[in-house]
């Protein structure tokens, strides 16, 4: 079997657009799974690539048959060890083994008060669900769950008519269900919208290789997650007795790293000055002055590879600063916190369940894009 790995170019990840982003002051989801307030209009008028939930569809129980990560702990424990409890390796799972699925065997959610209850049922398949408003039913079946359920999962439908994004996801911070992030508000149009948004093939095939590592040229089956040799390319023929070495992004220039992180964590964003491009960290990156006046800031500077970011580690993202800026450059903290990270990349909340370091790093304003 022949596994491809999606190389996307600049002009590809350009076209890419997000849907709706919502912006909610709410402090947690309704229990009935209402959707937070939408802000400008529905997905369908984004005109363009939706970037955060498509994936190939393939059965689960074909994954034992691909390669592992397993190939690679031999020589490289330490690694392995650290990626396998990252959320790059659990960025798609099969839905039975995935957080949206604990609890939901029997569980009835609904829209809005008068809109589409959801029924679902555990299948050895993965997740039959059932959307139904008075006479009208829709049908369809979860196989896989994007999503390492750090912040969000949001299942992928299949259906009679193709394959769908769940109109409703899994908030583990809240420990709810709710709406999926963009998916317009109210009552679905019918039981197919109800049940998500639909995907083309082309959609599928932009992003799979952002939450899955190996697929054949029919998209299927998926590898799923982010595994070794989806950032080191020839890992399989290394750890098959190769002769050539791997190759290893982490020996690439700041810029080159940048890039190559960018072709999933984007480099572009499709509106400027939405509140929601702070997701995108490439992006932000680059508009800072660190970045363009050292040469030399890259992922790595301050993430270590093959772990997920420290996120209530102050101490270790202010020595990451300090290590550039002398201590004569520093100024002192009025607020007395002795975090840099507070000022100059703030956190953002979007959702009440979301919320995303900025990495435009500068003297952050209230107001400031």
């Amino acid at each position: 079997m022949q596994y491809i790995r999606f190389k996307l170019t600049q002009e590809q990840m350009a076209n890419w657009s997000v849907g709706t982003l919502l912006v909610s002051d709410e402090p947690a989801l309704p229990a009935e799974c209402n959707p937070p307030p939408r802000r400008n209009g529905s997905r369908e008028a984004s005109g363009g690539m939706r970037f955060w939930c498509c994936l190939a569809l393939a059965c689960p129980a074909l994954i034992a048959a691909v390669p592992s990560a397993e190939l690679c702990r031999q020589c490289h424990a330490p690694e392995y060890e650290a990626h396998v409890r990252s959320a790059h390796f659990t960025a798609m799972k099969p839905a039975r083994q995935s957080s949206f699925a604990q609890g939901l065997n029997g569980l009835t959610l609904r829209e809005s008060a008068d809109g589409y209850e959801f029924l679902y049922k555990l299948t050895a398949e993965g997740i039959a669900i059932t959307a139904i408003r008075g006479t009208r039913r829709g049908e369809g079946l979860i196989e896989w769950v994007i999503g390492a359920g750090l912040q969000g999962q949001t299942p992928l439908v299949r259906t009679p008519q193709g394959l769908r994004e769940s109109r409703v996801s899994y908030y583990p911070k809240l420990e709810r269900y709710g709406v999926t992030f963009g998916h317009p508000a109210g009552v679905s149009s019918s039981p197919e919208a109800a049940l998500g948004i639909a995907e083309t093939k082309g959609e599928a095939q932009q992003c799979i290789g952002c939450h899955s590592s190996g697929v054949t040229e029919d998209l299927e089956p998926a590898v799923p997650g982010v595994q070794c040799w989806r950032c080191h390319d020839g890992a399989l023929e290394h750890a098959n007795g190769g002769d050539k070495l791997p190759f290893n992004p982490g020996k690439l220039s700041a810029d080159g790293q940048v890039l190559f992180c960018a072709e999933c964590h984007r480099l572009k964003a499709p509106r400027a000055n939405d509140p929601g491009n702070v997701r995108f960290q490439p992006m932000r990156l680059i508009q800072s002055r660190c970045y363009k006046n050292s040469k030399a800031l890259a992922c790595t500077t301050c993430h270590v590879a093959h772990h997920d970011a420290r996120h209530n580690d102050l101490d270790f993202y202010n020595g990451k600063c300090r290590g550039c800026h002398a201590a004569a450059t520093i100024h002192a903290d009025a607020r007395g916190q002795g975090n840099c990270i507070g000022c100059h990349m703030p956190s953002v909340q979007l959702h009440p369940a979301l919320r995303f370091t900025d990495h435009y790093i500068r003297i952050a304003r209230s107001k400031s894009p």
